[in-house]
């Protein structure tokens, strides 16, 4: 009797590809020394704590000139994203609690 050809399980190229980047990626250090000068492990940025992700996607050219804008004003893009959804919310006659 012949042997059946095994079967494939494979998974969709773009896991395949994420797997494949991550592998080689080094682990990011995420551990910083204590007032007393013991290494603990950060868990999430204190600035990320009771926040939530809010993005979109844009051109590069777009991207590019709001760096730029950012650096011209000596903001960092969080503070500059945080003063245009305020903005919005303005416009929109809603509370600016961004």
């Amino acid at each position: 009797m012949a042997e059946k050809p095994p079967v494939k399980t494979s998974k969709p190229k773009r896991a395949l590809l994420s797997h494949a980047v991550q592998a080689q990626q080094p682990t990011p250090n995420t551990s910083r020394p204590t007032e007393t000068g013991e290494v603990t492990a950060q868990k999430q940025r204190s600035g990320r704590i009771g926040t939530k992700m809010l993005g979109g996607h844009f051109s590069e050219p777009a991207q590019r000139q709001f760096k730029v804008l950012a650096a011209e004003q000596g903001k960092t893009v969080q503070v500059l994203l945080e003063e245009a959804l305020n903005d919005l919310f303005k416009k929109y006659h809603k509370e600016p609690i961004a």
